[in-house]
């Protein structure tokens, strides 16, 4: 599963043109504006989209698990053309849950937080108004 994912990620990485940043609070993405959540940043800046990258470095060592948590944020990769390439989740702090419903362990947790507060200011204000401080380490 691990595999999966990071063969998934890598090749989407390559198409990925845009990110969409989604506060999970209201439920996953649809593939239609009108029934998904509010959208909390659209990405398009290819120094955004390198840094992103940067940021969900998985862990080399990282194990599939399964946590009993939904999702704080989506990230919606879109290709040039839009076309919706790949949805992860953010479990903040430190996981990424794949549309298999794997999670896996980022490498630098405080990446994706600088990547958010830069790139995504309303999704940072989100997350930290719905994950409580004790979670924030």
């Amino acid at each position: 599963m691990a595999n999966d994912l990071l063969r998934a990620l890598a090749e989407t990485w390559d198409r990925a043109a845009r990110v969409r940043v989604f506060d999970a609070g209201s439920g996953q993405p649809a593939r239609k504006r009108r029934q998904g959540p509010p959208v909390l940043a659209d990405q398009h800046e290819t120094e955004a989209l390198i840094q992103l990258r940067a940021a969900l470095t998985l862990r080399p060592d990282t194990e599939d698990v399964a946590l009993m948590r939904w999702p704080d944020l989506w990230l919606e990769l879109l290709g040039a053309d839009r076309t919706q390439l790949t949805t992860i989740g953010l479990i903040y702090p430190r996981w990424l849950r794949g549309e298999t419903g794997s999670d896996l362990e980022l490498q630098d947790p405080t990446a994706i937080v600088q990547w958010l507060t830069r790139w995504a200011p309303d999704a940072a204000a989100a997350l930290t108004r719905r994950v409580p401080p004790s979670d924030r380490s």
